[in-house]
């Protein structure tokens, strides 16, 4: 009996806390996953932390001004099975990025990017590519 009831209080652990794990990858409610937006500009930081790193790039729009984009990657383990470390983009390097845009009005961010050098070097492949 005591063996039922433990796998009984295990199962309902299980099963309330499973849509919390799962709520915390959805990026729908964060990314607009229908829009594409490609910035070019200038690393200023590259955060490579779990559970998951951001690239910062310093951007110069249209009138102008200076805006810093954060780039939100897969977690940490996924981009070291992609070759990525701590190095691999450093203050200073010049890159374009495609991706889905933040929801939120006044930040600029995006997730599921393509990053591509100046030199047009694909550093990663994002998950889907705009429409031609």
């Amino acid at each position: 009996m005591k063996h039922v009831v433990s796998t009984l209080m295990a199962a309902a652990v299980l099963l309330f806390a499973a849509p919390s794990v799962l709520a915390h990858h959805a990026q729908a409610p964060f990314y607009d996953q229908e829009t594409f937006v490609e910035i070019s500009g200038v690393v200023t930081r590259f955060e490579f932390i779990n559970p998951h790193p951001h690239l910062y790039v310093q951007v110069t729009d249209e009138q102008g001004e200076t805006i810093e984009w954060a780039i939100q990657f897969p977690n940490r383990t996924n981009m070291i099975k992609r070759g990525w470390n701590a190095n691999t983009v450093q203050p200073g390097d010049e890159l374009t990025a495609v991706g889905h845009p933040s929801f939120a009005p006044g930040t600029y961010g995006m997730q599921g990017a393509t990053i591509t050098r100046a030199d047009g070097t694909v550093l990663i492949q994002g998950r889907t590519q705009p429409p031609e």
